[in-house]
């Protein structure tokens, strides 16, 4: 027993937190989540000391060096670093390879439609304001300052009295950062135990391909790549990096942020170097220096998240091609330097990506910070070693330890590579397609329908074409008319059940008044006449409110705004990138359904582009050979290329054009009107079209939230009798 516990004290407390906090979550799961602000508390903790402590390692680091050591440091640095880059990048490259076949195809998404982020480099890296720099935490300005204001220093005579003050302030602030992480395992464990035991099937179930891409990539980086480079270019054994490393990648794992374990970086390098008796005051200047520095650089964790954008390529069906890979490499080097939140959205919108890919990624950050945060911690420390052993110039490969490392890291890229895509085909072959997903969607809340594929001959004589919310309610039906495969909208699923978003409302309407509900269907050029003569009481299907159809029927107030697009085959999408794309070409043949109005407007602006109205909107994809593109809704669109995915979907630049839809009622039927309106304002107050519109438009929300499993729940569940 002594020994036993002899061995558990002379463990590291941070690696026993994240293993107990792991096994905690999995026991107990949702009972834990109250842990999560003790976590969230530790990591405000450890941020107390951060920006004091970048500025003054900035401004003593660079100030004690000569003019001379500057420039061959930051030389050799910047080679390291870009060696680094380099190195990396073809990793990535050779992941992004290992994708698998896919049916492509996903829901529409706002972001399809919102402007491009662009990228202020002035603002990010230019300390216009440093102390509204610092107040804002705008790292990379804040490390541009301190960098001149160190460099200012190195020559000036007089630096003595305000280095040794700033030197003593770093100790302070090195005191402090000890004294946390010295109960810094409390954080470690209440954030892994709340993770663990939160972390819902469906969080890990949600984009598992790009998460095992992700992993491979992590894990060849952290645990081969760099590690190993590392071993084999300079003094530092393996298994010493890795030991070295062990802290601030346990703390940067369970908190998914690097910004907070800098000083334990720096001190790291310190320290390991006085262990191995290669310290001097030089190698700490350049850890001092470097740390931070390589943080605010593109790191190899951060280029990681590349590999999202060439998934997200993937998901849509359109992959990134070897002849893309240039490109897309500059694009990312020089939109990493600034946040990954606005590189992301800048990538995918250089590559035309048209899906709600940015969303997907903001579901998967906080899984994937868990390999992201880490690898950046190993890049951090590779390339602080390498840079201190380069200026030493103490690099070489003449050993057999550098050739048996080299080989082995280049021997462990296929195997992982083959990892990935094992797994990755996998899990693609059990999954969904897309066209399965919106097939099977279903509507939560029913009354008694009757759905016919015919106007019943006993509403011919037209005795019902004065209705109003009196003589439904005596009759007890609501009759609602709607199209026939008007996706998402209106449409018949796999049990071949009425469903769509409109459907849904429908549904909804007929619950309020107590009635049932009965579907006909009609075609657009029948909607008056069969609103008027009484067929119907209301037609709901995703109709286009336009001026022409406001002389023939009365229109509720809007329920949606939609945005107009062109489907086309996906080799054809890049034909449309811009609206000068279009007008420019001596003749373009566009079909619809809807829009006449608009795109008469069109024709008459613009004589090359025709247009051919087809009966419903199946009918393009039987003869799509005939057209270059389909004008629809994006938010259909998308539906549709779930159904069709060698088609997608593209909203033209400077070619923005939205507009309404709603309910269509018989012109003579004014009370049935206002109370369609007065409704359709209850269901938007309470959230109901809100609800509506993320389910069947956007595909979200679509299964109930379960209680998380924990083995004390399998445990304590008593068995169906």
């Amino acid at each position: 027993m002594n020994t036993f516990f002899s061995f558990l004290k002379s463990r590291n407390w941070m690696l026993w937190a994240l293993i107990l906090g792991v096994a905690t979550g999995l026991i107990f799961g949702e009972r834990v989540a109250f842990l999560q602000p003790i976590g969230n508390g530790f990591v405000k903790l450890m941020q107390i000391t951060i920006f004091p402590y970048i500025v003054v390692s900035l401004i003593v680091g660079l100030g004690k060096f000569s003019p001379e050591q500057v420039k061959s440091i930051l030389l050799k640095a910047a080679t390291v670093m870009i060696s680094l880059w380099c190195i990396g990048l073809a990793a990535i490259w050779c992941f992004a390879l290992t994708l698998p076949q896919h049916d492509a195809g996903t829901f529409f998404s706002p972001a399809l439609i919102s402007p491009a982020a662009s990228i202020d480099f002035a603002e990010h890296y230019i300390p216009a304001n440093p102390f509204a720099s610092l107040a804002q935490g705008n790292v990379p300005a804040i490390v541009i300052f301190c960098i001149a204001l160190g460099s200012s220093l190195i020559a000036n005579k007089r630096k003595t009295t305000v280095l040794d003050f700033l030197e003593v302030i770093g100790q302070g602030l090195t005191v402090i950062s000890k004294k946390i992480i010295a109960i810094f395992p409390v954080g470690i464990f209440a954030m892994t135990a709340s993770t663990a035991g939160t972390l819902s099937g469906e969080q890990l179930n949600n984009l598992q391909v790009y998460w095992v891409l992700v992993l491979c990539l992590g894990l060849y980086l952290m645990l081969v790549l760099m590690p190993m480079i590392v071993a084999a270019f300079t003094p530092i054994k393996y298994r010493d990096l890795i030991l070295v490393m062990r802290n601030a990648w346990i703390t940067a794992f369970s908190t998914g942020n690097v910004f907070i374990v800098l000083p334990v970086i720096t001190e790291g390098i310190k320290e390991h170097l006085r262990k191995t008796n290669q310290a001097d005051e030089q190698a700490d200047h350049i850890a001092e220096v470097l740390v931070p520095i390589a943080y605010t650089f593109p790191s190899l964790g951060k280029l990681t998240t590349l590999m999202f954008v060439m998934f997200a390529a993937w998901l849509t069906g359109s992959p990134v091609g070897i002849s893309d890979i240039p490109n897309v490499t500059l694009s990312a080097m020089l939109s990493y330097f600034a946040n990954v939140h606005i590189a992301i959205p800048f990538l995918l919108d250089s590559l035309k990506i048209p899906a709600d890919s940015y969303q997907l990624y903001l579901s998967m950050s906080v899984l994937s910070a868990k390999v992201v945060s880490p690898t950046t911690v190993i890049y951090i420390f590779s390339f602080v070693f390498l840079s201190i052993f380069y200026c030493r110039k103490q690099l070489h490969l003449k050993r057999l330890r550098s050739v048996y490392y080299l080989a082995l890291l280049s021997v462990c890229l296929p195997i992982f590579m083959f990892a990935s895509y094992t797994l990755n085909t996998h899990l693609a072959g059990n999954s969904k397609a897309a066209d399965d997903i919106i097939a099977n969607m279903v509507i939560a809340e029913t009354v008694p329908a009757h759905v016919l594929n015919h106007v019943p001959k006993a509403y011919h004589s037209g005795e019902l074409s004065l209705t109003n919310i009196d003589i439904i309610q005596k009759r007890n039906l609501i009759r609602i008319g709607y199209l026939v495969d008007n996706v998402p909208f209106s449409y018949f699923n796999q049990k071949n059940e009425l469903v769509g978003f409109d459907i849904s409302l429908a549904h909804r309407l007929a619950d309020d008044l107590q009635v049932e509900v009965e579907f006909i269907p009609f075609k657009k050029h029948q909607l008056s006449e069969y609103l008027n003569k009484g067929y119907f009481d209301i037609a709901m299907s995703g109709l286009e409110i336009n001026v022409v159809d406001l002389t023939k029927v009365r229109f509720s107030d809007h329920v949606l705004k939609l945005q107009l697009a062109l489907l086309a085959k996906d080799h054809q999408l890049q034909r449309f990138t811009h609206k000068s794309d279009i007008t420019n070409l001596s003749s373009v043949q566009f079909a619809h359904v809807e829009y006449g109005p608009i795109l008469n407007k069109v024709t008459k602006q613009y004589p090359n582009i025709h247009f051919s109205e087809l009966n419903n909107l199946k009918q393009y994809f039987t003869d799509s050979n005939n057209f270059d593109a389909l004008v629809i809704s994006a938010e259909a669109g998308f539906a549709w290329s779930m159904f069709y995915p060698e088609f997608g979907v593209i909203v033209p630049q400077e070619g923005s054009i939205k507009y309404p839809v709603g309910f269509a009622i018989a012109k003579r039927n004014l009370d049935l009107l206002s109370y369609i309106n007065s409704w359709l304002d209850i269901q938007k107050a309470n959230g109901k079209v809100h609800d509506a519109y993320n389910y069947w438009i956007l595909g979200l929300g679509g299964q109930k939230k379960d209680t998380r499993w924990s083995l004390i729940d399998t445990y304590t569940r008593q068995p169906t009798q």
